[in-house]
This record gives structure tokens, C-alpha cells and sequence, in this order.
């Protein structure tokens, strides 16, 4: 089962958890704005800009690669939209106090140019949040080389992976999550996806979900903190660079 669009847009139908997942994320991202200065990286139809601005942001600069799809639920005084590639922003230096970029980054070739990118906007004494299907969980029995189950995705990251890759260029990062799995069902999962074919296991995990249309709620999908016990399926990083100096970042 694979969505035909990889994008959240309001405007199309979504599976009911998918749209409580991404509304969850933005949720929690919304309590670092308050006055602010924010860019929005990969914004999608703009719903998630609109809750920053609404959280009380100064201003939110929303950029998404697709002029079609970005930007059409963002209508707010303090979200402008620009499109824009996540590895060349057409903003200054030190410009942003808070740079979200929310299920990004396992859709780019380049992710340490999108990071390299990062640090350049970002301040000093800013916070970058961002998230990633924890691929453990997500596209179990598979390597970070693995082809990914879904189409749109370049690769996907166990959470040691993509907490090595995001130690490259900040000093201090908190881990967070949703939709925990126990440990056991977890160990089970990798070993059928190592085993059976065609993707077998992710199959098998998206079957195990269709009874949510039933039932889901926003709550199922809110984003907590690290130690909660289980292994989260999206992981979720608030990032920051030291006060008094940027770490130094890998060549290009």
C-alpha cells in the first residue's frame, strides 16, 4: 500500500493518521516560535507555516521546491512563501531564530548540503527541528543502503544513524518521537523484513494500521519526549549549535 503523493496537502485525501501525524509534529515544532523569526523548510501546502505564524511568530518564510503544491494553506500576514531548494535558500547568513524542516531530509540526494544550509541561516543561538522515519521501525530488516518501500524517499535512517549524521553540525540534541513500538514487536519485524520479499514486512505493518480509520485521534501521534519507553517509528530532533561557536563542518 503506497500513497500515490508523498506530500501532506490538505487539499487531497490522506489516510486519517498520516494527517494526525504530520498536524502532531507541527504542534510541537509551534512551541519554539513565539516571536521568532522562522523558516519553514519543505513546507508543503503551507498548513504547518499557518500554525507557526498562529503560535506567534514574527514572521515565518515558508519554501517549498513545488510551486504547485506549497504554499496554498498558508494565508497568514506573517507567512510569506518563496520557492525554494532546501540546499540553496535565497536568505542571508545568520538570518533565522528557528529553522523547521519537518520529513525532509530523507527526500534529498544531498542531506549534508541540506544541513551545511542549515547552519548557514540558522544564528548562533538558534534551534533547527527537524524528523525522520526512524527506518527500524518504518522499513524494518533493511540498511541505510536499501533501496526504501516508499518511492519518494532517497534513503532512511535508523535514529543512530541520523543522530551521527546530525552531529557533524550541532553541539547539543534532544531526541523526541511518535507512535512507539515495543521492543519485542520491533526485533520481530526486522527479522521478517530480512527475510520476506518485496518488502514484505512494511507491507505487513501499513495492513496492521487500517484499522485506525476507525478510531485515530491527534493524541495517538503526539510527539514525546526521548525516554519514553519503545522505539519511535519518526524521530524528531531539536538541534543547536554551541552559544559561542559553530562546530566545524565536513567538506562538501
Amino acid at each position: 500500500m503506497v500513497w500515490v503523493k508523498e506530500r501532506a496537502d490538505t487539499r487531497d485525501p490522506l489516510p486519517v493518521w498520516v494527517r494526525h501525524e504530520h498536524l502532531a509534529r507541527y504542534q510541537f515544532a509551534s512551541r519554539f516560535v513565539a516571536g521568532k523569526v522562522v523558516v519553514d523548510c519543505a513546507c508543503g501546502d503551507g498548513t504547518g507555516s499557518r500554525i507557526f505564524a498562529e503560535a506567534g511568530a514574527a514572521m515565518v518564510h515558508a519554501f517549498d521546491v513545488s510551486a504547485q503544491a506549497a504554499g496554498a494553506n498558508s494565508f497568514h500576514e506573517r507567512v510569506r512563501f518563496a520557492v525554494g531548494d532546501a540546499a540553496r535558500l535565497p536568505l542571508p547568513n545568520n538570518f533565522a531564530d528557528v529553522y523547521i524542516s519537518l520529513e525532509t531530509i530523507e527526500h534529498v540526494n544531498e542531506d549534508q548540503a541540506v544541513l551545511r544550509e542549515v547552519v548557514r541561516v540558522l544564528r548562533t543561538d538558534g534551534v533547527f527541528i527537524c524528523s525522520t522515519p526512524n527506518r527500524v521501525v518504518y522499513n524494518p530488516g533493511k540498511s541505510l543502503r536499501s533501496k526504501p518501500w516508499n518511492p519518494f524517499h532517497i534513503r532512511e535512517y535508523s535514529q543512530s544513524e541520523f543522530s551521527e549524521l546530525l552531529s557533524n553540525y550541532f553541539g547539543q540534541i534532544e531526541w523526541f518521537g511518535q507512535n512507539p513500538r515495543s521492543p519485542t514487536t520491533t526485533r520481530l519485524f526486522e527479522a521478517l523484513g530480512r527475510v520476506l520479499p518485496l518488502h514484505g514486512a512494511v507491507r505487513l505493518n501499513q495492513v496492521c494500521k487500517l484499522p485506525r480509520f476507525l478510531y485515530d485521534k491527534l493524541e495517538d501521534h503526539r510527539v514525546l519526549a526521548g525516554d519514553t519507553p519503545g522505539i519511535f517509528e519518526y524521530v524528531v530532533a531539536v538541534c543547536r549549535l554551541p552559544i559561542s561557536t559553530r562546530p566545524p563542518m565536513p567538506e562538501a
